[in-house]
């Protein structure tokens, strides 16, 4: 019989990822930062790169909890300010979770290992996540949802590099930022107005 494998903690494995990537962290740093003995470490993943995958899954799948938290919230505005509340959502999330972000940003991305294809299929979650958002917010405010996809990369970028901190760096609050990123959507268009002038 299988004995049953205790819980691992997959935010503190995505924080001791966060750094240095697959590639960069060791098993026995992994292990030491969970606090569980190497033995233990590979009986939760098989190989660290499994360990890698489930750890980036877990924090994809955090975000994709904020992104679906905002459309709740902003629930019947307009496509740019939906895309308002989501990019503040990410950008709270990479306040609160500076590892995390800095995962999926950039120590998540690599080419050479057994992951690299579920990986990328898992960070392209987030993106795809705000494409349909903007496909279906476009299409409700009577503009064409066709770049969409575009539009979803373009302000996941956004946010990613104002999500940033850096030392010292005075910043505009949160709600700013998030304004400024969702300023590429474009706004519905204005009522059309039938004026006419009286004839004498």
């Amino acid at each position: 019989m299988a004995r049953p494998r205790a819980h691992l903690d997959l935010a503190a494995l995505a924080d001791a990822f966060a750094r240095d990537g697959l590639h960069g962290a060791s098993a026995n740093g992994l292990a030491e930062v969970l606090g569980v003995a190497k033995p233990t470490l590979y009986a939760h993943g098989v190989s660290k790169d499994a360990l890698f995958l489930r750890a980036v899954e877990a924090e994809v799948e955090r975000v994709v909890d904020v992104l679906h938290a905002a459309e709740r919230a902003s629930a019947g505005r307009s496509a740019r300010e939906r895309s308002a509340a989501a990019a503040l959502g990410l950008l709270d999330h990479a306040a609160s979770r500076p590892a995390g972000a800095r995962l999926l940003a950039r120590t998540a991305h690599h080419a050479s290992s057994t992951v690299a294809p579920d990986v990328a299929a898992a960070l392209q979650r987030v993106p795809d996540r705000i494409a349909a958002s903007l496909r279906r917010d476009l299409a409700a405010d009577g503009l064409d949802p066709a770049p969409a996809p575009f539009l979803a990369r373009a302000l996941h970028g956004a946010v990613e590099a104002l999500g940033e901190q850096r030392p010292g760096e005075r910043r505009p609050a949160r709600a700013t930022l998030a304004a400024l990123a969702a300023a590429l959507v474009p706004p519905p268009p204005l009522p059309v107005v039938n004026e006419r002038w009286p004839t004498a």
